[in-house]
This record gives structure tokens, sequence and C-alpha cells, in this order.
């Protein structure tokens, strides 16, 4: 009788077991998908309810991490900067002169630059208004960023004062048959001027553009083709510390405030602060993650650069302070390499098994976790997954971060099982000339976790 009792205990525990753990013969399956007889991937998951390694397929192979890099460059910057770090903008006052210092706020809005001079007083005589940019240096890309990604909103010309991201919102509309398009841009400016050689419903069948002619480095915006439906675009400004003042001084101009010159200045030490915007490194981290906002990634890798209390910070001395992260707090060997913060530069290889470790560090830290799972994207819900793993059981069960570039395709972050479990997954995908293919094969193995 006790035999038979303990029989049947062992048979229910190791089928409650079963059903506990993902099927590793189901995601080995997965790893002989014709996808991969001309692709690569790396597969690591970790249970992290029961502190146990559950499968895992070339975890140590260096791969690009594409956007996935975001989670190593948020959690280091929450762990090393903290949680009450701001990226602070100034408007300072000196006698009749007015400078604007930035150290990099990616999401330094609009709004943001009309409350600040809200300051102001409408009679005022501006002598010089300055942009300080002595936080950073010059260097607006990273190392190895593809020249041709601009002018797009993904690749901006990073400097102390975005504005907007450094972009312009351009928004056209069909007007009449035959006519040019309705045109809006946000915010206005002058810095940037508008050709509209392009014709509404005009039935030729050629593409509709919307480009900044960034081959020769101007803010013209040239509007192109059939228009036969409303489209919008978001444009790099070159360069982003000019587009800010001049906007800054256009609206100063607006409110009767006058402005004799605006130049470049770093500003003297006794200065009267009028105005100043703090941006929380959570909403920061929020955004590169939900968003994939390469802006974001950036501005935190600076900031950490900044942690050796040098100015200007160059682009090189935050990836260092990340490998300084890996190394220390995670103990991993030298054998990878981060370039940047945000996944852009291919110069940039780092493991599944990083990565990984990363995820695990950043749960075993509730104060990190949280601000971690509540950025990254919601399976079939928000931000990048938002259009992803509906009607299957990783629906709303996966928080990850997707990375893509041509080539890449990457997934890391979250998942809730069956039981109830939480894990940690990585997956690294290389050498596929087409993204989608490789989504699907990664919704499969999200579904397998979660089921």
């Amino acid at each position: 009788m006790n035999n038979r009792f303990y029989s049947i205990i062992c048979a229910l525990f190791v089928s409650l077991l079963a059903v506990a753990q993902p099927s590793k013969k189901e995601l080995s399956a997965l790893l002989s998908d014709d996808l991969l007889t001309y692709s690569d991937a790396s597969l690591v998951v970790y249970d992290l309810t029961a502190d146990s390694l559950l499968f895992s397929h070339r975890e140590h192979k260096l791969t690009r991490p594409a956007s996935v890099l975001k989670i190593i460059t948020s959690v280091a910057a929450l762990e090393r900067l903290g949680d009450d770090y701001t990226i602070d903008t100034y408007l300072l006052r000196h006698g009749n002169l007015l400078y604007f210092k930035g150290a990099i706020d990616p999401l330094f809005s609009f709004d943001d630059l009309c409350g600040m001079l809200q300051s102001v007083s409408g009679d005022a005589v501006v002598d010089t208004l300055f942009a300080d940019c002595s936080f950073m240096d010059s260097l607006y890309w990273g190392p190895g960023w593809a020249w041709d990604d601009t002018p797009w909103e993904f690749q901006p010309y990073i400097s102390p004062l975005m504005l907007c991201g450094g972009c312009v919102e351009v928004t056209a509309k069909p007007a009449v048959r035959g006519a040019a398009p309705m045109v809006e841009c946000y915010p206005p400016s002058a810095f940037y001027s508008i050709e509209n050689e392009a014709v509404s419903r005009g039935g030729t069948g050629e593409k509709f553009t919307i480009l900044r002619d960034w081959l020769y480095g101007t803010n013209v915006i040239r509007l192109r083709g059939d228009c036969t439906a409303a489209k919008s675009e978001k444009m790099n400004m070159y360069p982003s510390q000019d587009y800010f003042i001049a906007v800054a001084a256009e609206q100063l101009a607006a409110r009767g405030v006058v402005v004799k010159n605006v130049a470049d200045g770093v500003a003297p030490y006794a200065c009267d602060t009028l105005a100043v915007v703090r941006r929380a490194v959570g909403d920061v981290v929020s955004e590169a993650l939900m968003e994939s906002n390469n802006l974001c990634a950036e501005a935190m890798s600076y900031h950490l650069g900044a942690l050796y209390g040098r100015l200007p910070v160059r682009q090189a001395m935050g990836p260092k302070i990340v490998k300084g992260f890996l190394e220390y707090a995670l103990d991993m060997p030298q054998w990878y390499d981060v370039c940047d913060g945000s996944g852009l530069s291919p110069y940039t290889l780092v493991s599944a098994d990083i990565i990984m470790q990363v995820l695990r560090f950043a749960h075993s830290h509730p104060h990190i976790y949280e601000k971690i799972l509540c950025g990254l994207p919601q399976a079939g819900v928000s931000g990048t997954m938002k259009h992803r793993a509906k009607g299957t059981a990783a629906y709303k069960k996966v928080f990850a971060k997707t990375g893509t570039v041509t080539g890449v395709c990457t997934l890391a972050g979250y998942a809730v099982a069956s039981n109830g479990h939480n894990l940690a997954f990585v997956i690294l995908n290389e050498g596929s000339p087409k993204a989608r293919p490789v989504r699907v094969w990664q919704d499969k193995v999200c579904e397998v976790l979660c089921k």
C-alpha cells in the first residue's frame, strides 16, 4: 500500500514537472526549423522562480544584439546612476546674455521649451542667445553607425540640446486632385524649408516620399510623387543644437523679446538660473525599451560616461562604464565588446549568456526589475511587441525587448509560464535577410515557454 502510494506520488510529481517546464523537446525541434539551415540562433531560457537553467543553445556565441543592447544599457544606468538621477536642461542669464545649457535630454519637447521661455520678460532685449554644448564632444554618431540611416528619426545628430529628439515631424495630406498636397510641420520653424513637388491623386503611380536633403547637409525637406493618402515622417535636423537654438530664438521673438544674435558658447560660472527641466532616468529607460528609442539609450550611455567626472564626455566613456558593470557586478569575462548604448554599432558583440546574466541581475534587484519590466513591451499589447503573439499562449505573458538591423533579429526579456513561474529568455538570430520569418519563429519559441 505504501509502495503504491509512493509510486502514485512520484508519477504525479513527474507529471507536474512536465507541466512546470517548457518542453526541451519542443525547443530542440524549433532549432531544426528550415529557417536555421541558412541562418543562426542562440537561445537561453532560465526559470527565475526555481533558480535553474531550463535550456541553452550556443549561449556563448558572440552576436550583434541590435536594440536588445538597450536592456544592458538601461540596467547599467539604473544601477550606476540610481533611481533619483535626472537629466537637466537649464536656461541661464548673465546680464543681457541667455544660455541654454543641455545634457542630452532625449525627451525634451516643444512644450518644455515654451515653458522655459516663459521665464524671460516679454520686453527683454537679449544681446546673444547661446547654445552651451559643453557636456559632450562634437562626435554626434557612434562608431560604425550607417551613414545612410539618416535622415530618419532613429539616427539623430546627438548633441546636448535635443528638441523633439532633434527632429521635425512632416505631415502631408492630399488636396484637390492635381494640386500640391497640404503640408504641416511640427514644431514650426524657419530653420528648415519645404519644397513641395508632389501632386495630390495624380494617378501617376509614382511613390510618394518625404525626405530631407541630407546628402548635401541641408535642411531642405522635399515632397515628391503621388500623394494619395495622409503620410507623416520624422526627419532629423542638422545640426541638432542649431535647430534647438533657432526655434528658441523664434519663440522668444514671437513673445516680443528682441534677440540680436545666436551663437555657441559656454555659460559663465556666475549665472542666474531662469528655468530648468529635469528628466528622470526612469522615464528615459521606459522610452528606450518600450519604443526602442535610440536617442534615449545613447543619452543614458553618455551620462554613464559622465561618471568619470570629465567634461566634455566622449562617446567611448559610456561603453567603458557598461563593460565595467558587466565585469564587476556580473563577473563577466572580457570576450565581448560594447561600443554604443543603442545597438546601432556593428562593432558591439555580446552573447545570449551575457544578456541573460543582466536579466537575472535586474530580477534580483526589485527597484531595477520594476522599472525594466514596466518599460518592456508586452506581447500583443504595447510598444514594439504590440502586434506580436496575438492568439497564442504568449499573448500578454511576454515582456520583451525587440532588436532589428539588417541581417539581425533579436528578442529578450521575461515570460510567465502556465504554472506561474517567471522565466527569463534570450533569442539572438543572425544571418536572415528578412526579419518577418525570424519573428514568426521567435513567437513560436515564446509560445512554447508560456504554454
